[in-house]
């Protein structure tokens, strides 16, 4: 039974981390095809969770006029 117990709080402590980078492998994909549309609507709502790799693109991608 305290085998179950850490397994599952183990497993739900990493559940937060996958969400924060829900999305950011589908904006790379966009943007490495230049989507730039579909990489801004995959990445804004991560870079306002404090992302650094989406704040990083965003950056370029503004940079860079896309």
């Amino acid at each position: 039974m305290k085998k179950l117990n850490l397994i599952l709080l183990l497993g739900s402590l990493m559940l937060p981390t996958a969400s924060v980078w829900a999305g950011y492998d589908e904006g790379k994909a966009a943007f490495d095809q230049r989507d730039y549309a579909t990489a801004l609507k995959e990445w804004m709502p991560l870079a306002e969770q404090q992302n650094s790799a989406a704040q990083y693109y965003l950056a370029t991608m503004y940079e860079n006029g896309r």
